[in-house]
């Protein structure tokens, strides 16, 4: 990625999203603190030790993996840092004060969420999942007897240990992975080791320098430490680019799309206003799990329960009245719903605690991804994906797992009108604990006619045989249906312009032309994309049936075009990437037929 037009971006409000915390805006003073990212190619250390030198500020966080700083600077620092070629983009910091509480809720001692999604039962848990968990909030309480906890980062008080202060992240923690040891609370992955990243203080306030701060560490540590999952039950007000923060100068969104390429996947909050998640990032950012919350209050589906005890204006499997939602189709594809209702976990020295919201409700999520990667040593079907695949997989689970006696009142099966909650979080597709089997995947789609122009259409061969190649191309299992797919250009850096091709003629009755693909783009369309043409070699004629596309979304789209019987055709499928280090373009195309 490179440096696009770069402009400050709006402010937001920072806040832990649980229904006892009340955020509080405060703009930081014009002039002040400013968060910078540099190039991915961009030498982090040596720049940003230059910029301190000749222009007289000290940084208050560095980047490494993301690139980049936090500092006080004056305005003429500020243009003089911003008219370096490295910097990619600047934005204003901005803080947060979250203040006030409620009583604890009497009553509950169980946590009802964790079985809801089949993660547990009365009588049987999960194994601890293969992979790692970071909970970037307040910390976690490292010495709670009923956690797995590690100290990673401390953002706020540097050098320190990130032990929690406050308690949100303790209670996130516990859902997510609180010991199956007897006593306490079960988690939906018990045991898992859990590292803190600490970006807000005591009093839940914080900036989005520090927030930025503990996305690097996981960026930069997770590979090493084994993270695969990242929890932030935390948002503010702002919107996505749909370009990585790159149109908007959103350096937050750049973070968490530097980190997904780095393989972390994230669960995020949606927020607690009753509105659409479209307004809080970065529950809105195409690149994260955007986590809605319901209510259950018996930890079974029926909507037999009673009232919540601790908030009986909510009503047992029904939708959460605080819970922000989707609206449009972007940001239905990328989220689920969660229990987040009255939820029992670990708190501070030792204790337990029942809170609410969509801070709640994420914890299960990133338990459920966690699980998916595999539990008990044993590697589960998440294992291998790209965070975009992993966010898809849990939905489709979920989907798939969903019935109309299973779900909850404003789930997709009984919507409310304009909000779309998404299904919810089936975790029992990955315990192996005596939840039913997943269904099959779908059949394979009939075999073409025996006249079908094409040549290994589905890729089936495991070759590119019948394909006129450039660059590269070869045949995968990240198939569309069937077992394999063509991928045109590369995984890893440095692939440049790759295509198949092939020239066929269109049998009598024949009329359309049709082909599947997914296409993998971490940067913007300006610089890489997908495209295909087709020339009618017999009219002469060139036509764009692809026109220039770059998604990171991980779905599978479809693309037709009119044919013409007896006429000859060449059908050219591209990929193309620019070289920029780190963000590697590649497409796969799969099931081409003629019809």
């Amino acid at each position: 990625m490179r440096a696009h037009s770069v402009a400050l971006a709006v402010a937001t409000t920072v806040a832990l999203l649980a229904t006892q915390v009340v955020a509080v805006y405060a703009a930081a003073p014009a002039g002040e603190r400013y968060i910078v990212l540099l190039r991915p190619d961009a030498d982090a250390h040596g720049i940003v030790t230059a910029l301190e030198h000749a222009h007289g500020f000290t940084s208050d966080f560095r980047y490494e993996a993301i690139k980049g700083f936090a500092a006080r600077l004056t305005p003429s620092q500020l243009a003089l840092v911003r008219s370096h070629p490295a910097v990619a983009v600047v934005s204003a910091d901005q803080t947060v004060e979250a203040v006030g509480s409620v009583p604890l809720a009497a009553g509950e001692t169980a946590p009802t969420g964790v079985r809801r999604i089949e993660a547990a039962s009365t009588t049987s848990a999960s194994a601890a999942s293969t992979v790692a968990v970071a909970v970037i909030d307040t910390g976690v309480g490292l010495a709670h007897p009923d956690l797995n906890a590690v100290s990673g980062k401390n953002c706020v008080t540097a050098g320190a240990s990130a032990n929690d202060d406050n308690g949100h992240g303790s209670h996130v923690a516990g859902t997510i992975a609180a010991k199956n040891t007897g006593s306490g609370v079960v988690g939906v992955a018990p045991n898992t080791t859990i590292y803190a990243v600490k970006v807000l203080n005591s009093a839940g306030s914080g900036t989005w320098a520090q927030v930025i701060c503990g996305i690097d560490w996981v960026t930069a540590n997770g590979p090493s430490l084994g993270i695969k999952v990242a929890n932030m039950s935390l948002g503010g007000s702002g919107s996505s680019d749909t370009n990585c923060g790159y149109s908007n100068g959103d350096a937050l969104h750049q973070a968490i799309c530097r980190s997904t390429a780095a393989g972390i996947t994230y669960a995020v909050a949606a927020g607690n206003s009753g509105v659409s998640l479209a307004g809080q990032v970065p529950a809105a950012y195409p690149e994260v799990l955007a986590v809605t919350a319901m209510a259950d209050s018996d930890g079974v589906s029926g909507g037999a329960g009673p009232r919540p005890a601790c908030r009986t204006s909510e009503s047992d499997d029904t939708y959460a009245t605080f819970s922000n939602y989707a609206v449009s189709s972007g940001a239905q594809s990328h989220t689920v719903a969660g229990p987040g209702v009255c939820i029992y976990s670990t708190w501070l020295n030792g204790g337990y605690n029942t809170i609410s919201g969509t801070s709640m409700a994420t914890p299960h999520l990133t338990g459920t991804i966690a699980l998916c990667f595999g539990s008990g040593g044993v590697a589960g079907p998440c294992a291998g994906l790209t965070p975009a695949s992993v966010i898809q997989r849990i939905r489709s689970d979920a989907q798939a797992h969903a019935t109309a006696t299973n779900g909850f009142a404003g789930d997709p099966s009984r919507p409310v009108g304009g909000r779309y909650y998404g299904y919810l979080a089936w975790a029992g597709a990955y315990t192996g604990s005596g939840a039913p089997p997943p269904p099959p995947p779908p059949p394979p789609p009939p075999p073409p006619p025996s006249d079908d122009p094409i040549v290994n259409s589905g890729f089936e061969t495991g070759t590119l045989s019948g394909w006129t190649t450039g660059g590269a191309a070869v045949a995968v299992t990240s198939a569309h249906t069937g077992a394999f797919a063509a991928r045109v250009g590369s995984a890893s850096p440095f692939n440049g312009d790759s295509s198949i091709a092939q020239t066929f003629t269109v049998p009598s009755g024949r009329t359309q032309l049709s082909f599947w693909y997914r296409v993998v783009c971490t940067d913007s369309v300006t610089y890489d994309w997908a495209t295909a043409t087709l020339r009618d070699n017999t009219a002469a004629v060139t036509t764009t049936v692809l026109p220039r596309t770059c998604s990171n979304n991980g779905s599978w789209a479809q693309r037709t075009v009119s044919v013409t019987a007896s006429h000859s055709y060449t059908l050219t499928l591209i990929d193309h990437d620019d070289n920029w280090p780190g963000d590697p373009t590649y497409t796969l195309y799969d099931d081409v037929t003629v019809q």
